[in-house]
């Protein structure tokens, strides 16, 4: 059966057999965003057949909504601030958590993906064509330090070979300066 969740007003729907944990909700993650860790987690983590993904969610739809310059090395971090998350579950955690842990790390492959969704004045992929590639290429500079070499920047128009399908919510579009 497929894994739909939701995150940021979009839904993630993963096809059948994948195994999907929202990070940032894990009670070890809130923990270590705490002093003296800061700990920024990304949204998902999905894996299937030993291929592990980090996926970081980011929607700069909403009216007053600025793509900071930094965007790729913020999300860098938060990628290697998931790892660090899973191995201390890994290791000491406990539950379904512990096992997942176990098993994403155990995975053979891992690739990264920056979700983002990006203002275009309603022409959807004219005009954020350019900034997602010039992102995508930021956040391979700073992933390789990770030994990921490809990472996937996507949006809801533009899927760039992720294995998942993106949805609005259609609920939370009148928010958004975008269309």
């Amino acid at each position: 059966m497929p894994v739909e969740t939701e995150v940021d007003g979009s839904f993630f729907i993963f096809p059948d057999g994948w195994h999907v944990e929202k990070l940032d909700e894990w009670p070890e993650q809130k923990q270590v965003t705490q002093t003296p860790f800061h700990s920024k987690g990304c949204d998902l983590v999905a894996m299937k057949d030993g291929i592990l993904w980090l996926v970081e969610v980011k929607d700069y739809t909403y009216p007053n909504a600025r793509v900071p310059d930094d965007l790729a090395e913020k999300v860098g971090l938060k990628f290697f601030h998931s790892l660090a998350v899973l191995h201390v579950v890994a290791r000491w955690g406990q539950d379904g958590r512990r096992e997942f842990s176990a098993s994403a790390l155990a995975c053979r492959e891992a690739h990264v993906c920056l979700a983002v969704e990006l203002p275009d004045g309603g022409r959807r992929l004219i005009g954020v064509q350019t900034p997602l590639a010039n992102l995508r290429a930021e956040l391979r500079r700073v992933t390789r330090k990770l030994n990921v070499h490809r990472p996937v920047v996507s949006n809801s128009h533009r899927m760039n070979g992720v294995p998942w399908e993106i949805r609005r919510n259609p609920e939370t579009r009148g928010a958004h300066s975008d269309r």
